[in-house]
């Protein structure tokens, strides 16, 4: 049985693993401004408008292929200066899902991801099937262009909990006022190794729109699995803000930490809430190079069939997106 203590010993060794400087990263500063419709979802004080400052680190992911920034997934780090206790971290990357499911399934993989041995990695896959999608689109994913024209996920699903205690779960997700297309891999390494970096002042002001997206009947199987797509993407969602950017931040960054949730906020359920996020800048992979062998790594299998279950949340706050 696993002790307390151990799994103390075990959230340090993840934490080590996946670190890196906590000087990484480049800050912007700006304001979130809450949609009308985000307060009647949750009673947090960041939605109570009008507006409230903000803080946010933009990351690449530890290790990046040959020191370039713009190889594997990018990270967005946003300090809610709410005051009064209210403040809130959300934390989120580029990568949609995890790998794994439980903080022994995730040093598990950094482990064998850090061995330089494809074996090792093919030998994990083997154990872990549900990494599989988080896996190829890590692989399948071309280098950003700006940190500020990608849309980045919170990966797990939050609780919004309303004046009247209800609570409606959902994926939360930045989306960028002005999505770029991604670079050839050709055109990254052409580009000097801390482009997206360099880059950020030249492309501000800039800005994105905080959407939360809701399970449909299909989903609720894996309601709490941060390792799933959800098959409803382009079913119910709701814009709650807009964060506009429009300055590079100076001195040291906010410790940002997952767990910093406000009243209005419920925590994720899963077991990697606030453990693959603490201290760490942009996400948990290693960056994927363009000739690296993996092993042989399966594709996502298909999504099997979940029993019938009751619908997504509704109400006038919701919106259905057709595209």
């Amino acid at each position: 049985m696993r002790t307390l203590a151990s799994a103390d010993s075990l959230l340090d060794d993840v934490a080590a693993a996946v670190r890196g400087d906590a000087s990484c990263g480049v800050l912007a500063t700006g304001r979130f401004t809450p949609a009308a419709e985000a307060g009647e979802l949750s009673s947090a004080a960041l939605f109570a408008g009008p507006s409230v400052p903000v803080t946010v680190r933009f990351s690449s992911a530890v290790g990046g292929f040959g020191g370039f920034g713009g190889f594997g997934d990018q990270g967005l780090a946003v300090r809610f200066h709410v005051g009064a206790e209210q403040d809130m971290d959300l934390l989120a990357s580029t990568l949609p899902v995890l790998a794994v499911r439980n903080v022994l399934g995730m040093l598990e993989f950094l482990r064998a991801a850090n061995s330089g041995d494809a074996a090792a990695v093919s030998d994990f896959f083997g154990r872990h099937p549900e990494a599989a999608t988080a896996m190829a689109l890590a692989e399948d994913a071309l280098p950003a262009d700006s940190f500020t024209g990608v849309t980045y996920h919170a990966v797990h699903t939050f609780g919004l909990v309303d004046e009247d205690g209800r609570t409606t779960w959902a994926r939360l997700s930045w989306e960028p006022w002005w999505p770029l297309a991604p670079l050839s891999r050709e055109e990254a390494l052409g580009r000097p190794a801390d482009y997206l970096t360099r880059g950020l002042a030249g492309r501000l002001p800039s800005g994105f729109r905080l959407v939360a997206r809701f399970a449909g009947a299909e989903d609720l199987g894996v309601l709490h699995d941060p390792t799933r797509l959800w098959a409803s993407g382009a079913g119910l969602v709701a814009e709650l803000g807009e964060l506009m950017l429009d300055g590079v931040g100076v001195g040291g960054a906010p410790e940002f930490d997952a767990l910093r949730l406000p009243v209005g906020f419920a925590a994720p359920r899963d077991d990697l809430f606030g453990v693959r996020v603490a201290g760490a800048c942009g996400g948990v992979f290693p960056s994927p190079a363009p000739s690296r062998n993996w092993g042989a790594c399966p594709r996502p299998p298909a999504v099997p069939p979940l029993p019938p279950a009751a619908g997504a949340p509704c109400g006038s706050v919701l919106k259905r997106r057709t595209g």
